[in-house]
């Protein structure tokens, strides 16, 4: 039997959203906006084809529902939300479509939560930008945009400078301990920060 449009009501506690009836059965409810869209009207045939943009874009709405209530909470990375969003039980690519989205509409910008991540892991203690590449691969950052985060948050300082600065406030918290001791786990707090060996000699040398 040919399915079509029988009427479209508006919702009785939402006046943004209709209902729309297929053969006398309400088959979806979408915004007013929605209808205007795709052109839907009564005595329109019910096509598989329009059937399937309606689903769509329901799964859209609600990808991006979801989304913006994780985003209410804390920043995530474009990457993290998508994963997060297809955990919840979105489809992979409803979740990247609505994270592009909301790309586009300022929601998510990952040179800003990558600055924003740089300056909480550096707050009490330097790192190598080495480690924060690392940090920022781990939250989903491209190589680009993590070098650029780096540049912006480190400025001109040296990574012989930072690794310098961190040998000091190290040294600072040991006690009375042996000059090797010293050596010992200030070298291995830089390395952890991704200092590279030499480096980290350097620093504890010029520390002392």
């Amino acid at each position: 039997m040919k399915k079509s449009i029988t009427s479209i009501e508006a919702d009785c506690q939402d006046p943004s959203q209709r209902s729309i009836f297929v053969n006398g059965t309400c088959v979806a409810t979408v915004t007013v906006d929605d209808i205007q869209s795709l052109c839907i009207k009564t005595e329109q045939e019910w096509t598989l084809e329009l059937d399937r943009a309606v689903v769509s874009l329901q799964t859209n709405k609600r990808a991006r529902s979801m989304a913006l209530q994780l985003l209410s909470r804390r920043a995530w990375s474009k990457k993290e939300l998508s994963e997060r969003l297809a955990k919840r039980g979105c489809d992979t690519a409803d979740a990247m479509r609505a994270c592009d989205l909301l790309e586009g509409e300022g929601w998510l910008d990952d040179l800003s939560y990558a600055r924003a991540r740089i300056r909480e892991w550096t707050r009490l203690e330097p790192a190598s930008s080495r480690w924060l590449n690392y940090k920022l691969s781990g939250k989903g950052i491209d190589a680009d945009t993590a070098t650029e985060a780096i540049r912006e948050e480190l400025g001109a300082k040296s990574q012989q400078d930072a690794a310098t600065e961190l040998a000091m406030l190290r040294l600072a918290k040991l006690g009375s301990v042996d000059d090797a001791t010293k050596r010992r786990r200030v070298i291995g707090a830089l390395q952890r920060r991704g200092f590279i060996a030499d480096v980290a000699s350097e620093a504890f040398r010029r520390a002392t």
